[in-house]
């Protein structure tokens, strides 16, 4: 028994100083880089997502995506494929 106390002591002593430079300070991630990232991530389309739908599907995507360009008033490449095939079928 003493000697398992031992080796686990030993086995936390010498593991701690690599937990401790785990971590490298090449780039700190600013809080303007998360804001970013998140805008990013709603114009993509993966959020905002359910827990049950993780990953999101590609319809949580679509409507995601269709619902991000109505709020910031932007056209959708969806709806504007969806208005030129129209636009192409009336002109025929």
């Amino acid at each position: 028994m003493n000697k398992l106390i031992r080796a686990v002591l030993i086995s936390c002593a010498l593991g701690a100083p690599v937990v401790a430079f785990a971590q490298t300070t090449d780039h700190t991630v600013t809080r303007a880089d998360v804001r970013a990232d998140l805008i990013q991530a709603e114009r993509d389309g993966t959020l905002p997502t359910s827990n049950w739908d993780y990953p999101p599907s590609t319809q949580t995507i679509a409507r995601n995506r269709e619902l991000y360009a109505i709020a910031h008033g932007e056209r959708h490449p969806a709806m504007a494929a969806t208005s030129a095939s129209v636009s192409t079928a009336s002109a025929q």
